[in-house]
């Protein structure tokens, strides 16, 4: 009896908690939602610095390539010495004026005659020209860093019949100049420029004015030897460079030289000029023009002005003119082609010029 009442109540309990939990969800009541338990938060710990003791490296510091100076492109020796990459033809021909007076081809005049100084070496037979220092004397300076033109040349051969040596010192070029000169002895020459007294530059020789078919082959040849009676002779493109270029006033200094003079050597050495040719023949104006200046460059400072030449120097020993000029024919025009049918002057017998 009583384990059978036991039951019963616990069944009875059952039910009663049960209509309850219902009836609770039947009054409409919110169901209450969890309240989310709080997350924790976490507090970093903090962090330790540790210092190494060994210093981290710097970068290398970048060194700059360094900018190459520019290599000076060196100046050929054929710069100041044209002649040497010239043709026979053209050392020794014309151009097409050779028949003009000097009064005409040189009407616009010349450079300050304090643009250039020449020298003429005899030990090694070269002409030197360099632009001038004014150092206020009357010569003035050579400017051995700025050389002009370099030249091969004759001077006078003291060992040779009627020749005596040129004559050593400075002197100021005169205003006598010559396009075609014809000498006493009919001999002849182009682009006479007086040095002093009788003394001249001028080309090679000929044996007729203006008739470059008569020209003198050997007087090519012995270009640097002493072969003329005094005066300077050239190639033709030297003397005519000369001719236009250097003014009266402007200083020549002639030198006898020495022969432990190297760098003048030197320049001799390379002053090289080809053989000459048997047989050629020449007219004025086919020689070609090679050379470095033309005539319409040169600068026209110095007004041209005039003066009879005198005869050149003949061999006789006399330095000075004594006023002897060509006579008949007579340049009197500048530029006249001079001759003396008379082959005495002053009682004195005229051998070859130049």
């Amino acid at each position: 009896m009583n384990l059978r009442y036991r039951l019963l109540g616990a069944v009875t309990l059952s039910m009663t908690l049960a209509g309850l939990f219902t009836g609770c969800s039947l009054l409409g009541g919110p169901e209450a939602s969890p309240t989310p338990e709080p997350t924790p938060e976490i507090t970093p710990e903090p962090q330790q610095v540790v210092f190494s003791a060994v210093a981290t490296p710097m970068p290398a510091a970048i060194t700059p390539t360094p900018t190459p100076e520019p290599t000076a492109t060196p100046i050929p020796f054929s710069q100041y010495a044209p002649t040497v990459n010239m043709t026979y033809e053209e050392l020794v021909g014309s151009t097409d004026d050779m028949s003009k007076k000097g009064s005409e081809l040189l009407k616009d005049g010349y450079p300050d005659p304090k643009t250039y100084y020449i020298i003429v070496d005899k030990q090694w037979q070269v002409v030197l020209v360099y632009k001038r220092i004014d150092d206020g004397t009357k010569w003035g300076q050579p400017d051995y860093d700025q050389p002009v033109r370099y030249m091969l040349c004759s001077t006078g051969n003291p060992d040779s019949e009627h020749g005596h040596e040129t004559t050593s010192g400075k002197w100021a070029i005169e205003k006598p100049k010559e396009r075609f000169y014809q000498f006493v002895n009919l001999e002849a020459a182009q682009y006479l420029t007086l040095i002093h007294s009788r003394t001249y530059f001028h080309s090679i020789l000929y044996d007729k004015a203006r008739d470059l078919s008569t020209l003198v082959r050997s007087s090519y040849d012995d270009l640097g030897k002493k072969a003329s009676h005094a005066c300077i002779r050239l190639t033709v493109p030297d003397a005519r460079w000369i001719w236009y270029n250097i003014g009266y006033g402007t200083t020549c200094e002639i030198r006898d030289g020495s022969i432990d003079d190297a760098v003048t050597q030197n320049i001799r050495a390379q002053l090289k000029l080809p053989p000459s040719e048997k047989g050629i023949r020449l007219k004025a104006g086919t020689a070609p023009w090679t050379d470095n200046w033309s005539i319409e460059d040169v600068e026209h400072v110095l007004p041209y002005k005039y003066e009879k030449a005198p005869l050149p120097d003949i061999g006789d020993g006399k330095d000075e003119d004594a006023g002897s000029t060509p006579s008949a024919g007579g340049g009197s025009t500048g530029g006249d082609v001079l001759v003396t049918p008379d082959p005495a002057v002053g009682g004195i017998t005229l051998p070859d010029q130049g």
